[in-house]
Order: C-alpha cells, then sequence, then structure tokens
C-alpha cells in the first residue's frame, strides 16, 4: 500500500500551484481557429501536464526544435524504469511529433514511442526536461515556471 504521506517541499509546490490554478486562471496558452490549423502543420507539439481536470498547457515547437528535440530523445540511453504514477500536479511534459512518434517525459526517464514501438529512455541530467521547461516559459505566468521549475530541482518524483 503506497503511503499518503507526500514530501513537505512536494506539498507546498502542489499547494502553490493549486492556489494560482484558482487566483490567475488560465496560462497564456493561445488557441484561435488561426492558430490552430497554423499549429496542425508544425512537425510537433509539446504540453506541460500539470493540472488534474484542466487541458494540458501546450505549444508548437518550430521545425528546428522539433528535429533537435526528436535527436536530442534519440541518443539517450536506454533505461529500465517506467515513468512513476505521480498523482496530482506536476507530472511531466508530453511531446507529438507528425507522423506518430509521442515521448513522455518525467524527471529522468523518457517514455519514447515511434511506430507502436515503446522504449525507455534515462536521461540522468534532466537536461530534456529541462529543455522542455525553458521552451515552455512564453507560455507560463512566471509564478508557474517557478513553481515548475522548483519541481525540476525536486531530486524525488
Amino acid at each position: 500500500m503506497r503511503s499518503s504521506r507526500l514530501p513537505w517541499g512536494l506539498a507546498v509546490a502542489l499547494g502553490l500551484m493549486g492556489a494560482l490554478a484558482c487566483t490567475t486562471g488560465s496560462p497564456s496558452n493561445p488557441t484561435s481557429a488561426n492558430s490552430e490549423s497554423r499549429d496542425a502543420m508544425t512537425p510537433a507539439r509539446a504540453s506541460l501536464d500539470l493540472f488534474s481536470g484542466r487541458e494540458a498547457i501546450s505549444w508548437a515547437l518550430s521545425a528546428e526544435e522539433s528535429r533537435a528535440l526528436r535527436e536530442a530523445v534519440q541518443a539517450l540511453p536506454r533505461g529500465s524504469r517506467p515513468i512513476p504514477d505521480v498523482g496530482l500536479g506536476y507530472r511531466g511534459f508530453e511531446v507529438a511529433w507528425e507522423g506518430g512518434a509521442h515521448a513522455r517525459v518525467y524527471h529522468d526517464v523518457i517514455e519514447y514511442t515511434e511506430s507502436g514501438r515503446t522504449v525507455l529512455l534515462e536521461d540522468s541530467g534532466r537536461q530534456l526536461e529541462q529543455r522542455l521547461l525553458t521552451g515552455a516559459r512564453p507560455h507560463l505566468t512566471p509564478e508557474l515556471f517557478t513553481a515548475v521549475e522548483a519541481q525540476l530541482r525536486s531530486t524525488t518524483p
């Protein structure tokens, strides 16, 4: 049976994120009809899974960002640990490339699916997660960015 106690820092961060969600409204996430049709033609979309019951914060990647990110994922060594079940709050990033490839990124674990085959990868320095957070910055309020950044500095998932 899993303990329902959260580490103190995680509890504070989750509380902060919940309070921000209630007081700041939706983070900037432009989704007009024009941007949706334009985004449908982009090579990849990234998203930040942060709030339960709310749509993930999502943004289009440029062709160069998409290519570089995919190459970075494919260069990672194989891992064996699955992405942990983390419950509420910050649950990592997802990237979906046109053509169907998909990556879930949480702490030092990446679950990468391409051509119907899923592999677990390891990013011991969490560089991929940090790279995605940097790309998310324009789509987040400063408070949300700081809260997620604190989660990335945490050593426990």
